[in-house]
């Protein structure tokens, strides 16, 4: 494929054949909904259809729908979090906002508003980091970054969540104190 050659058919089916499921489990883990994670699939192959082009030979397909499908839901978040402070403003949120039933909810709430509020770099990291598990030198061959970079990224991921969990939990921000930290060590 060249690098301005857009996608044809055959290639899209293939891809979608090959990689469909492994770009809704990402999406699903990422926003926690079936519904949404189907859309977010379906988005993601409508950003190939544009982006073949960008596609880099020496990465897997799978890397960079990895990398696509995690961005898209990343904005996701981040565009949910921006109407919802926009239905507060208005005075409608309170009205219509479903209240947390238990922890999970709660916890699901505030990583929301965590990777709402971020850096979308930083917030791709913490990802990578702390929900899929993967280690620094995994990420930063996804990246294109080096491992010390990575490590630098994820001190600052963790500090700029805990100042925001701070500001709306003082109680719960002195629990994620004992997060560990980029080198393992908690803080």
């Amino acid at each position: 494929m060249g690098p301005n050659r857009a996608i044809d058919r055959a290639e899209l089916e293939a891809l979608y054949r090959s990689y469909g499921a492994l770009v809704k489990r990402r999406a699903r883990s990422i926003l926690g909904d079936d519904l949404e994670a189907q859309d977010a699939m379906q988005d993601v192959f409508l950003r190939v259809i544009g982006a073949m082009g960008e596609f880099r030979r020496q990465s897997q397909p799978s890397t960079w729908l990895y990398r696509i499908t995690t961005n898209l839901c990343l904005n996701r978040i981040r565009d949910s979090r921006r109407r919802r402070e926009h239905l507060a403003r208005i005075g409608e949120a309170e009205a219509h906002a479903p209240r947390p039933t238990n922890i999970a909810a709660e916890t699901r709430a505030t990583l929301f508003r965590i990777l709402g509020s971020l850096d979308p770099e930083l917030a791709e990291i913490g990802i990578y980091y702390y929900v899929d598990e993967l280690d620094q030198a995994e990420i930063a061959e996804i990246l294109s970054v080096s491992r010390r970079t990575i490590g630098y990224r994820l001190d600052r991921f963790r500090a700029e969540a805990l100042k925001i969990v701070e500001s709306a939990d003082p109680v719960a921000a002195a629990g994620a104190a004992g997060v560990p930290k980029a080198g393992g060590k908690t803080g």
